[in-house]
């Protein structure tokens, strides 16, 4: 009985704590976002998130003056500021930044007026409150109190790679494609702190570049060669997640022929190879080759799209919007996956569309279907739609020109595939263990082959003087990775097998054949089409892959540079702008970049 009684004192004394209740008002407050889309729960953020909610916290209390609701006032502000996470979260599909906070009157300005009043009254009201309880002459605690917090500032500030280094080695692994997977692991806070070193740190490795005249004046001579164009034709550029053509696998069998016969009839004997930068995974790498047109050189970031702020950058389709053009992407996933709101913002697309499924609050004309157990978004469904995008587009601004880019998610590991919607099709055959995910990819790519066919016949019916790019980003890792691709003798094993993918090109209604090339490459062939006449265009078709020296040195100026203005503050708050670089400095630093169009 004593027992009994003294327990559950220290179970009555335990819940009156205000730290107890702080942790459990906070674990609950994510536990009920998560199941509403929210970021996730906090639970797993105990080595350095927690620790830094109960310390401020701590700090809160300390500096104000003790009534009983002191608990209460204290963590209004606190649990303000992750409720601010969950609405951007909810609103833009992604984790906010730091220097994002130079938006904040962009974004009161847009805002409803009804949202933008509830806002100001809740934020508002927490802080007002805890204000007006503050003991302001308690100088000496506030002082102290505030050395922690002004020690980790400037640690993330100042020092950044040391942060990032002390980061690493104490928190949960850092998921470079998923903000979200990230948060779960480290915290809100603590990976906004993250991500605001990682951009310190590589900025300072970029300064030199920021301002390089030679490559920059290239590029503006490219939008004024594109603005010249009487007819300029639009452009299509679809990426394949993981698209495996089984047909290059020389010693594999097949019960019948993997590809659909509409497919054959439009590209038999065309397709032709370009090499990705990535084998397996890592979609944001080939993502930054194709729409950059330089090597993904991870000189900067282990996933350059993951340092993008939205700032604008000198790649193709802010190339092409500058020079006229209205540029757009659809991609079949999660608007967090590989920071890609903010680099396809950055990179220079008018508007970025995603499943409405996946970010409620964000305009968008997809919606993610009844994708059941196969978890992504079918090829059909995402390409059937954005051919109502198109078609709707051209009938109404027939004036401008489109750059159509679409990023498809089917076919992603573990290459799971409805049977009941699409029955297998297809056996394979061939040395080595049974590959399941082998088995799956090939039947996807029956039904994708097909669902390609009936977009690009469509396409080529409503658009025929354009440009049609289908490639894929990276071979899919299957089940025994490279061991599958070796033991079935994938392009015969030749140097570089493994990131050798699929192209095909469509030219104004017809394929046509190219040479093997990078994923880089593909900016230059769009530029090249767009910008050139007819005979000139032809020419483009005998483009080959270059790994000249001199090119490689010139794309790194090119990638550096594009690197530097991509990590710049997105928006400048106002009255403030940088005092610009000298350029007679830098061209004395700087050789001329190779320009955007010029031919090898």
């Amino acid at each position: 009985m004593t027992l009994s009684i003294r327990l559950f004192d220290f179970l009555q004394l335990l819940l009156l704590n205000r730290y107890v209740f702080f942790v459990l008002l906070l674990l609950g407050y994510t536990r009920i976002m998560e199941l509403y889309g929210g970021l996730p729960s906090l639970m797993q953020a105990w080595r350095f998130e927690i620790p830094l909610l109960l310390y401020c916290y701590f700090f809160g209390n300390t500096i104000t003056r003790k009534t009983p609701l002191q608990p209460v006032i204290v963590a209004a502000p606190i649990v303000m500021l992750y409720a601010v996470y969950d609405f951007y979260h909810l609103q833009f599909g992604r984790l906010p930044r730091l220097i994002e906070l130079a938006e904040v009157p962009e974004l009161m300005a847009v805002m409803p007026l009804w949202l933008k009043a509830l806002l100001i009254a809740m934020i508002g009201t927490s802080l007002l409150i805890f204000f007006l309880t503050v003991r302001w002459g308690a100088v000496l605690p506030m002082a102290l109190g505030a050395l922690p917090l002004a020690a980790l500032f400037v640690a993330v500030e100042s020092y950044p790679a040391a942060f990032m280094k002390a980061f690493e080695k104490t928190q949960k692994g850092i998921v470079t494609y998923s903000d979200v997977m990230s948060v779960a692991n480290n915290g809100r806070i603590s990976m906004t702190l993250y991500n605001e070193a990682r951009r310190k740190s590589m900025r300072e490795k970029t300064a030199h570049y920021l301002e390089n005249p030679y490559y920059l004046l290239d590029v503006d001579k490219v939008i004024a060669k594109v603005k010249e164009q009487r007819s300029r034709r639009n452009v299509h550029l679809i990426v394949l997640e993981s698209f495996l053509d089984p047909e290059l696998l020389l010693d594999a069998g097949f019960s019948r022929n993997p590809a659909h016969p509409d497919f054959e009839k439009i590209f038999k004997r065309k397709g032709g190879l370009s090499i990705s930068p990535v084998f397996g995974g890592a979609t944001a790498q080939a993502e930054f080759e194709l729409l950059c047109g330089v090597p993904a050189m991870r000189e900067l970031s282990g996933v350059e799209f993951n340092v993008f702020t939205g700032a604008d950058t000198p790649c193709l389709p802010s190339i092409l919007g500058k020079g006229g053009y209205h540029t757009v992407a659809a991609n079949g996933f999660r608007p967090d996956f590989f920071n890609s709101t903010n680099a396809y913002e950055g990179i220079g697309f008018d508007k970025a569309y995603y499943p409405r499924e996946y970010a409620p609050a964000m305009e968008s004309y997809l919606s993610l279907g009844d994708v059941g157990d196969e978890k992504y978004m079918f090829d059909g469904d995402l390409l059937g739609q954005n051919l109502k995008y198109v078609s709707s587009w051209l009938k109404e601004h027939s004036a401008t020109p489109l750059f159509n880019y679409v990023m498809t998610m089917y076919g992603h590991t573990p290459n799971v595939i409805n049977t009941e919607k699409r029955p297998q099709v297809v056996r394979v055959y061939g040395k080595g263990p049974d590959d399941d995910h082998l088995q799956r990819s090939v039947n996807q790519y029956y039904y994708r082959t097909r669902a390609i066919a009936d977009y690009v016949n469509e396409l080529v019916r409503i658009d025929p003087d354009s440009l049609i790019i289908l490639v894929s980003d990276h071979l899919p890792p299957l089940r025994y990775g490279p061991d599958t691709y070796r033991n079935l003798n994938y392009l015969g094993k030749k140097e570089g097998y493994l990131n050798l993918n699929r192209i095909f090109f469509v030219e104004n209604g017809r394929g046509v054949r190219y040479n093997t090339i990078h994923h880089y490459d593909i900016p230059e062939i769009i530029l090249g089409y767009v910008t050139r006449t007819e005979k000139e265009r032809k020419s483009l078709r005998s483009f080959a892959a270059s790994n000249d020296p001199d090119d490689l040195a010139a794309r790194r100026k090119a990638y550096m540079t594009i690197m530097a203005q991509a990590m710049n503050i997105k928006k400048l708050l106002p009255g403030f702008r940088p005092a610009p670089a000298s350029r007679e400095a830098s061209a004395q630093a700087e050789t001329p970049a190779v320009s955007a169009t010029e031919d090898k």
